[in-house]
Parts: C-alpha cells; sequence; structure tokens
C-alpha cells in the first residue's frame, strides 16, 4: 500500500462563459482536450495510466461513462477502465478523493482525475411519455439546468441562491459584505492573468469554424473590471425583496475541464514523473441542505484535523464563491481567516463554476499558484447542493 498519493501533473482548458467561445464543445470534447493536454504536460504514457475518475453533474446519454470514453479519445488504452461521479458541485472532487483512495489501497499506482461541465450543453428533458394513457395532451419539456441548481426538497423547490439568503440571515451579512467579495474575486482573477499566473497550464482550445481558421480560447471569459458602484447598482434576484444576492455577487453558469494525474509516490520515482505536490488530506461532510454554503467552510476544521494543522498554518485558501456571502459568512465562521490568503487569483464569481469541473478546477489551480506564489500548504474547499461540503489539503512537493 502507498503511503502519500502525489499530483504530478495539473491542467485545466480556460473556463467559458455560457454561451460564449466554448459552447460549441460537448463535455466529453473538453474532457477529451484535457486529458490530452494532461498527458502531453506530464510525458507520461498513455499506456501507464491505470484508472481514470472524472466528475460530471450534468450527465446526459450522449457520452455514458465520459471518464472511460475521453481518456480512450485521448489515447488511453481501452482496457483502461474509468468511473463518472455526480457529487452535485463537488463531483471533481469525488473523482480525485476516489483515485486518491484506489492508489492508498494498491489497486492502482498511477491515474486521471478531474471534472467537466458544458453547462452551455444541459439537455432539457421530457419526462413523461414512456408509460400508459398519454396518447393524448401537451407533455412540457423540463430545463435540465435549472432543474441542478434548484433543490426541490426545501420549500417548494428553491433555487440555490435562495438557499443562501438563508445563509445571509443567519451570519448577518450585509450587502456591502458580499459585493466586497466579489469585488476582490474579480481584481485578484485579472492580477493573476496580467501577471502570467495561469499561463503555464492552462490549455488553449480550438474551435473549429464552418469557414476559416479555428477560433482559439486561451483565457477565462468571466474576470472584468467592476467597480463597487455596479456591483452596489445590481439587482436582489433570487429574494428581489429585502434580498441581498445579486447576479453579481453569485457564480456564473459556465463551461471548462481540469484534470490531475495521480501517482504513488514510489509509483512516480518508477516513471521517472515529478512531483508537482502532495494530495495530503480531502474530506466531506454533511449540512442542513436549507444551509448548503455552510458545507465550504464547515468542511475545513475537520480537513486541517486529519493533518494535525490550525488554520494559522495554511498558506493559500481558495473556497469556492458559489456566492460571495458563502466566503463572507466564511471569514465569521473561521477565525484567522484572512482576505489576504484567500481567493488570490478570484474563484466561482470571477472565473465561474462549471459545477462538475470546479473542484478539479480548485486543485489545478492550487497546486500551481503553491509553486508559482512560494507557498507550501493549500486548503481548497465549496458548499455541495443537497447539503454537503467537500475540501482537499494540498502540500507542495
Amino acid at each position: 500500500m502507498q503511503k502519500k498519493v502525489v499530483i504530478v501533473g495539473a491542467v485545466r482548458t480556460p473556463i467559458g462563459a455560457i454561451g460564449g467561445g466554448l459552447a460549441s464543445l460537448q463535455a466529453e470534447d473538453l474532457a477529451t482536450h484535457a486529458i490530452k493536454a494532461l498527458l502531453a504536460a506530464t510525458g507520461a504514457d498513455p499506456a501507464a495510466v491505470e484508472y481514470t475518475c472524472m466528475g460530471w453533474v450534468m450527465q446526459d446519454p450522449r457520452c455514458p461513462n465520459l471518464a472511460k470514453t475521453a481518456a480512450e479519445l485521448a489515447g488511453v488504452p481501452g482496457t483502461t477502465p474509468g468511473t463518472t461521479y455526480q457529487e452535485n458541485c463537488a463531483s471533481g472532487g469525488a473523482a480525485i478523493h476516489s483515485l486518491c483512495r484506489r492508489i492508498l489501497l494498491g489497486e492502482v499506482g498511477i491515474g486521471i482525475a478531474g471534472g467537466v461541465e458544458s453547462m452551455s450543453n444541459v439537455p432539457r428533458y421530457l419526462f413523461s411519455g414512456r408509460i400508459k394513457h398519454q396518447l393524448y395532451g401537451d407533455m412540457t419539456l423540463a430545463d435540465g439546468l435549472f432543474g441542478a441548481l434548484t433543490d426541490a426538497h426545501v420549500g417548494g423547490g428553491e433555487l440555490m441562491g435562495l438557499l443562501t439568503e438563508r445563509l445571509v440571515d443567519k451570519y448577518g451579512l450585509s450587502r456591502a459584505d458580499q459585493d466586497e467579495v466579489a469585488y476582490r474575486s474579480h481584481r485578484a482573477a485579472l492580477a493573476a492573468w496580467d501577471d502570467g499566473a495561469f499561463a503555464d497550464y492552462v490549455v488553449p482550445v480550438e474551435i473549429p469554424q464552418r469557414r476559416g481558421e479555428p477560433v482559439v480560447v486561451a483565457r477565462d471569459e468571466g474576470p472584468k473590471p467592476v467597480t463597487m458602484e455596479q456591483l452596489a447598482a445590481a439587482k436582489p434576484y433570487f429574494k428581489p425583496d429585502g434580498g441581498t444576492i445579486t447576479p453579481a455577487n453569485a457564480s456564473t453558469l459556465n463551461d471548462a475541464a481540469a484534470v490531475v494525474m495521480l501517482a504513488g509516490e514510489e509509483r512516480a520515482a518508477e516513471l521517472g514523473l515529478e512531483p508537482l505536490a502532495e494530495l495530503a488530506s480531502y474530506h466531506n461532510i454533511g449540512v442542513p441542505r436549507e444551509l448548503m454554503g455552510e458545507g465550504a467552510f464547515k468542511v475545513i476544521p475537520p480537513l486541517l484535523d486529519r493533518l494535525g494543522i490550525a488554520v494559522g498554518d495554511v498558506d493559500l485558501f481558495e473556497i469556492n464563491e458559489a456566492f460571495a456571502a458563502v466566503v463572507a459568512a466564511a471569514y465569521r465562521f473561521l477565525p484567522g481567516l484572512d482576505p489576504a490568503r484567500t481567493n488570490q487569483w478570484g474563484s466561482g464569481i470571477s472565473l465561474g463554476h462549471p459545477v462538475g469541473c470546479t473542484a478539479a478546477r480548485q486543485v489545478v489551480d492550487m497546486v500551481h499558484q503553491l509553486r508559482r506564489r512560494g507557498a507550501s500548504i493549500g486548503v481548497t474547499s465549496r458548499c455541495v447542493g443537497g447539503g454537503m461540503g467537500s475540501g482537499e489539503v494540498v502540500r507542495r512537493s
């Protein structure tokens, strides 16, 4: 059995806006592109890959078991198995955690894990029509995207943003608290791009055109220069009367893929693969579904306890900005959590939140940002629709 799991490669695509530059690509296309880029970046023999795990929230029949198919299309042998995971916003994390367990248990020595989402291509569903006595009458299509962003078991069915207004009330968060998080997010993401902090591992995507040369998407489409005045002018969306959550202080809908190559430390040495970081710890918790945003920060204490470290020992945090309220509440809940060490390259509000990809994207970014910023320990976490928290501790090699 392996004692340590290391990350020997980590790449992601740019994050496209819904209906934006990556919209013509299905989730399978994005995942295949990312896995190909990962294999190229590591120089690993595709035949050495023993398992592939991928998170994908809004799965549909166009690509059953995307983890196996995308890896095979990327050059991994068809004899290599794969598993696709659905754990809502933590799906990419579930894939990484699962592969790590396989390695720790000695089932495999090396594999690929990550996450993908194409929110631009989520189908609309016809749920009726296969049972008797429906010969006549209208049938209604249900929006798969809208459904995935709704908790049907709270109230009469509440969008995640409305759930998070409960978090705002519980933690006494002001509109200004949330807008400040959003403002810092965009500023940090723009600064990271301008400083070249993403340049080495965000892999451009060529989009074929009917005529002429392909269009190249090379940069995240979300970060933009916003002012506090613009943020303050945005209208509450989920709770128009007295609400504080707006489209400007909430995450966006996006398309992207992110993948890492994990290996046991000994197997990595045998293959001549240089560790970038160690996946030192990972953890999930449950929280009340009507306060699902709490998961992003309540997972952190037990996650750190597994290593015997405290908040003050962590150099960098990325707490996913599903909503700015989540991060604002985290500052109230976790003594010692410092904005100067949190979301320093942006997060869900600026970079975007392609749900099945997000957790893997966070890990990929953390691996490289630790190295670029001369830091040692990073924590990635996110809340999960349905009432969960999920997170990892990454330690730079």
